[in-house]
């Protein structure tokens, strides 16, 4: 079967990862790939996972025996938004480019890892016996059920492997990423009815480069976030009251693409009405640029620094304002306590009245650069004249599950785009010739 043929069965499985909207992925993509791997290889051995509606494989033989280098990347992807120019779970090939949700984010690099794998079973590669996969279908809602169980499992039944190619990634050697924290602010509400001229305003995200929508590769002072937008303008115009605010909410790491306001200009003109406000919403809103920049000690210094945005908004005016931020920093699962203090002085006087809450991250992720993976994908890399120096990349991966347990891992993947966002794509030369740069890994590791 054809490379593109394999990517356009991949992109078919629309495994959308959204449990808040109850949205799991089928299981069925992996057994797609379980019969890639076995009609190559029909030695290798498969153990499957499940937990909380969420599926993994673990493939290597034998399954009770650690495998040299570990192939792990996902197969869930993030759900769609409005603005595509085809339809994302079709493949649609233009020029070089592949489009459709997964193929950069991470179904095309995973369809490279395979390529490898086919490759060497074709050539009878004894390197063949030292490689395993791991695949998952969680790793965009944290990885918890997928990677950190099997890790745990590998722990316990002392199979770790050696070293990790984690496909999660860009045409370069990641060597870091920062830890993930997701922080919900609730503000309960304070209406208020105030005379004046009601209007509604809209602003839209605008992230340079590729557009992409995932929230940790937002670059404050040079992106435009659109709530973050929202409270600039509030602040220009101070006497501009908040009733309403409303978006694209996606999930907690994509960043929407617009956000709206219902505000009141306070007047006494004949033609002005009353309206309900909310002076609680209001202060937040004015005060969001400011809260953003909160201040943390974190363990490793970060190219990216700390990015902290606000991606879902949710109001009513029942029960106040819910604000879903994604907070991105070289810190610890046991930060928790420490960053919820960041928050807390930066709200100043809504800190009484909010409650903060923040589910802790499984850690962050780091391989020294004088290890032999790292200095191996990248003399593989500055071979294929791809950037080769090692780098820090903006998202996170489940490499940290790995990274914790102080295993070697890399991410290392395919060029492509548009990740998290609309028309997302991935380049197919480079999905073939990275097929080619993991063999060459693999046979300098192994």
């Amino acid at each position: 079967m054809k490379a593109q043929q394999i990517l356009k069965d991949l992109i078919a499985f629309e495994s959308v990862n959204n449990p808040q909207n109850g949205c799991y992925p089928s299981s069925d993509i992996l057994d797609y790939i379980i019969d890639l791997l076995t009609s190559w290889n029909s030695d290798i051995e498969v153990k499957k996972f499940s937990s909380n509606k969420y599926s993994s494989i673990y493939a290597f033989n034998p399954l009770r025996k650690a495998s040299k280098v570990l192939f792990m990347g996902h197969l869930d992807v993030v759900p769609v938004s409005n603005g595509w120019n085809t339809n994302p779970f079709i493949l649609h090939i233009d020029s070089d480019r592949a489009y459709g949700r997964g193929t950069k984010d991470c179904k095309g690099s995973v369809l490279s890892s395979l390529l490898a794998y086919k490759s060497l079973c074709e050539e009878n590669n004894t390197n063949i016996s030292s490689l395993g996969f791991f695949l998952s279908t969680d790793e965009e809602t944290g990885g918890t059920h997928g990677a950190k169980e099997f890790f745990n499992y590998a722990k316990k039944n002392k199979i770790l492997p050696t070293y990790i190619l984690n496909v999660d990634g860009g045409a370069q050697v990641v060597y870091k990423r920062r830890a993930g924290f997701g922080v919900k602010i609730t503000i309960p509400p304070n209406l208020k009815r105030i005379s004046g001229n009601k209007e509604t305003i809209i602003c839209s995200t605008n992230i340079l480069g590729d557009n992409n929508r995932h929230s940790a590769y937002f670059v404050r002072g040079a992106d435009r976030h659109a709530v973050i937008s929202l409270s600039k303008l509030l602040h220009v115009n101070p006497d501009w009251q908040v009733s309403r605010i409303d978006g694209s909410w996606v999930k907690g790491n994509v960043i929407p693409d617009d956000a709206e306001i219902d505000i009141v200009k306070p007047s006494k003109e004949l033609n002005s009405q009353d309206f309900t406000i909310d002076n609680n919403l209001t202060q937040f809103l004015r005060m969001l640029k400011s809260i953003i920049l909160i201040e943390l000690d974190t363990d490793i210094v970060s190219d990216f620094g700390i990015t902290v945005n606000p991606n879902i908004l949710e109001y009513d005016e029942s029960v106040g304002l819910k604000v879903h931020f994604d907070v991105r920093a070289f810190l610890s699962s046991s930060s928790v306590s420490s960053l919820i203090q960041a928050f807390e002085k930066r709200l100043g006087t809504l800190t009484e009245k909010s409650r903060i809450e923040c589910s802790g991250s499984s850690g962050y992720f780091h391989t020294p650069k004088d290890n032999i993976l790292v200095k191996t994908a990248s003399s593989v890399l500055k071979e294929h004249n791809l950037p080769y120096l090692p780098c820090e990349q903006e998202g996170a991966s489940d490499a940290r599950y790995a990274s914790e347990l102080g295993i070697p891992v890399v991410d290392i993947g395919p060029k492509g785009g548009h990740v998290h966002g609309n028309d997302e794509f991935i380049d197919l030369k480079s999905m073939i010739e990275f097929g080619v740069i993991y063999k060459e890994i693999i046979d300098k590791l192994v």
